[in-house]
């Protein structure tokens, strides 16, 4: 029997195709790391950017909340009876009406009628 002749050409096609493979693994692997790092970091940035929406918000909200507390002390003190009773007497010239300024009011359909005392002639 001939020993069988080993082409050398064919063994370093070989090993360099692995070497082509190997780097190509190594490459989509890369390459993968990469894409979830970057992912990761927009997740992140995104984070950061809504924290300081909320932020914002939040501050709006206290200072509307603020305006809101003194608005409330300003209507109670446009409410106080004493304030409004003196606006009343100094300014538009009001007074407490008389006992003679008062009169009963009579409703319509009462007024045509006559007194129960009184007597047709």
């Amino acid at each position: 029997m001939k020993a069988a002749t080993v082409n050398p050409r064919a063994v370093v096609e070989s090993a360099d195709g692995r070497r082509r493979l190997g780097l190509g693994v190594i490459a989509l692997v890369v390459l993968g790391l990469t894409l979830i790092a970057t992912g990761h970091v927009a997740v992140h940035v995104k984070r950061i950017e809504v924290a300081i929406a909320l932020g914002k918000e939040e501050r709006a909200f206290r200072e509307l909340t603020e305006q809101r507390r003194h608005l409330e002390i300003e209507i109670g003190m446009l409410k106080d009876p004493a304030r409004i009773i003196a606006i009343a007497r100094d300014r538009l010239g009001m007074r407490p009406p008389d006992a003679t300024d008062i009169h009963a009011a009579v409703p319509q359909a009462q007024a045509g009628a006559r007194p129960a005392g009184a007597q047709s002639k």
